[in-house]
């Protein structure tokens, strides 16, 4: 009997100095491509994490101009290795048939970049580069974003006066403690109860 009940206290204690953990949604930011460039012309830190994407779309106010995006995916300063991809050509617009859909099946307005290693991305700086074809002529500007690792765990250690977001995340942090602490109490009475014999019998 008391074996249970350490052992109960030793797992509810385990609950309560364990990290919580959050689920991140994965999410698109998306970069306009137009005749000034690529809008915004590079993603700083802190805004994109693992498994995130990266949107790119033509809106070239010029028909005839393609964009395409090259990625050095294995960071040697050249976009031709044998790991580093492109998006492909993307137009301003795409030709359809009566029924709606495109007449060439690779003619593509819009392209998107998974921020992960399974496109063969780390995190840290991905360096890529923007390609835009008009009139014969073929431009190259550079293109950054940095993207860091889906970290969702929070600290037990003391915390910073912040802003309003991070007291409400506190908050929400310290009832859903508060549950967790409810649940394991009642667990415990309840534990107790059972494995005492019953005086009334």
């Amino acid at each position: 009997m008391a074996t249970a009940r350490l052992l109960m206290l030793t797992l509810f204690l385990g609950l309560l100095a364990s990290p919580l953990v959050l689920a991140h949604d994965q999410k698109e930011y998306t970069v306009i491509l137009g005749s000034e460039g690529a809008r915004p012309d590079s993603i700083t830190a802190d805004v994109l994490v693992e498994t995130d994407s990266i949107f790119f779309r033509n809106h070239d106010s010029r028909d005839e101009a393609r964009h395409r995006i090259l990625v050095d995916a294995d960071e040697d300063g050249a976009f031709e290795g044998i790991d580093d991809f492109d998006t492909g050509w993307m137009v301003t617009s795409c030709e359809l048939n009566e029924t709606g859909h495109k007449v060439d099946e690779n003619c593509q307005t819009a392209a998107m970049v998974l921020l992960a290693p399974e496109s063969g991305l780390l995190p840290g700086n991905v360096s890529m580069m923007h390609q835009v074809e008009f009139e014969g002529e073929l431009t190259e500007t550079p293109f950054y974003a940095l993207y860091s690792v889906d970290d969702h765990t929070m600290s037990n250690g003391p915390v910073t006066p912040g802003t309003d977001a991070e007291s409400e995340s506190d908050s929400d942090d310290s009832i859903l403690r508060a549950v967790i602490i409810s649940a394991g109490a009642i667990a415990l009475v309840l534990v107790s109860r059972l494995t005492n014999p019953s005086r009334d019998e």
